[in-house]
């Protein structure tokens, strides 16, 4: 767990600032609209979600390894080529970044299943919470970082540094990590239908659902908030680069705290998805709110807060319903399920931003009113999910026998 944490936070330091300045070179580069940017965006996901399924049945036959490994050094060379072809054209970056996120959707099933192998139930959110320690200690620091680089060198300089890092990531896991699971090579027959196996759980089709609503909200983090911030209030990429930064900053203080209060509330998992639902959906309001920079922390500060709680939540429910044979497709219908929010949070966000003055308004006021909706789906399912990890049976905990690896002596 510590060192997929420590490679991801590589990782983080280098990719974050790709990701989140992004739709400014679609915007400052090839001047392109609010919602042509939104679309742009979205077409990536059919691609990355289809690998993400491929990659959860992949690791649950083939072993967690190699695709926690490889696709690594696939997304330097990837990274590299954006940095050499970013003004080649709108079509040759969406190319690179499409086939970037293959490997990202063939890699996360299997680190995620990773964490689960080696961890007990009862300690499954902290576990997912120190990963995202980790991984937002990158994130801390890439947007301030990217925010200087692209100051000062340039915008396709964000490239170059994530391909580096992306490089040091492979070697560290390359040469630490070890296998959790084995794989099992009885799926080779039936491709599809382990594919589409966790579908057949209804009560996780149900928690499906309420995940994909919530990546619709969350997903405005990154396009639409960044549009709002740098193109409709005028942030400075300096100051935009903390705004960013401080997201990371505040999971590093703050997630290891609330991952343990969720975790000594019991089961309460539903619950918390609810509470910090909520909070998202409070933080855009105060975004919309916001008169200047401090006010930009206070919001992203809340929005920090409602993330850590969700986030390790979410891995945690997935972990323990999909069990150690099936948990890497679990975790791939997951990454496919929420995925497709990111189809949906971009175009909406930027159609609702770009309506005229009062865009803000409908996306930032509409989002809050999702989020309400959201958080009333998860009381719905409370008692059901209770029960299924109390009771164990399919997919439950009783069938998740890759305990105390790392943290079950904890």
């Amino acid at each position: 767990m510590y060192i997929l944490g420590s490679a991801g936070m590589v990782r983080s330091i280098g990719r974050s600032a790709t990701f989140v300045f992004l739709p400014l070179v679609f915007a400052d580069v090839y001047h392109l609209s609010y919602l042509d940017i939104g679309l742009l965006v979205a077409a990536i996901v059919p691609v990355s979600t289809l690998s993400f399924l491929a990659g959860g049945h992949l690791t649950d036959r083939l072993g967690r390894r190699p695709f926690a490994i490889f696709p690594s050094f696939a997304s330097a060379v990837l990274l590299t080529l954006l940095f050499l072809y970013l003004d080649s054209g709108v079509a040759t970056v969406m190319v690179l970044w499409a086939v970037n996120s293959v490997f990202g959707g063939l890699t996360r099933p299997a680190q995620s299943a990773m964490i689960g192998d080696v961890t007990t139930p009862e300690l499954a959110v902290t576990a997912f919470g120190v990963q995202r320690v980790f991984m937002n200690t990158g994130f801390a620091i890439s947007p301030a970082v990217g925010g200087f680089l692209a100051d000062t060198v340039g915008l396709p300089s964000l490239f170059l540094f994530g391909a580096i890092t992306s490089l040091v990531e492979g070697i560290i896991l390359l040469v630490l990590l070890r296998e959790t699971y084995a794989g099992s090579r009885s799926e080779s027959r039936r491709l599809f239908g382990s594919l589409a196996e966790p579908f057949h759980d209804r009560l996780f089709v149900w928690l499906l659902v309420a995940f994909a609503g919530l990546a619709v909200i969350m997903n405005q983090f990154g396009t639409p908030l960044a549009l709002y911030l740098g193109a409709v209030r005028g942030v400075s990429f300096t100051e935009f680069g903390f705004i960013y930064a401080l997201n990371g900053a505040l999971v590093v203080l703050l997630q290891l705290p609330i991952s343990r209060w969720i975790e000594l509330r019991g089961q309460q998992y539903l619950l918390a998805m609810a509470l910090g639902t909520i909070g998202y959906g409070s933080a855009f309001l105060l975004f919309d709110a916001a008169t200047g920079f401090p006010m930009y922390l206070l919001a992203m500060g809340g929005l920090t807060s409602g993330e850590d709680v969700v986030s390790p939540t979410q891995s945690t429910l997935v972990a323990q319903l999909g069990g150690t044979e099936r948990r890497g497709r679990y975790f791939g219908a997951y990454n496919a399920t929420t995925n497709l929010g990111r189809v949906v949070g971009p175009v909406l966000g930027t159609l609702l931003l770009g309506i005229g003055p009062n865009g803000p308004i409908f996306l930032w006021g509409g989002m809050f009113v999702g989020a309400l909706g959201v958080a009333a789906g998860f009381l719905y399912l409370r008692a059901r999910v209770r029960r299924r990890l109390k009771l164990g049976g399919p997919g439950g905990p009783q069938s998740s026998p890759g305990g105390a690896l790392l943290l079950g002596s904890g």
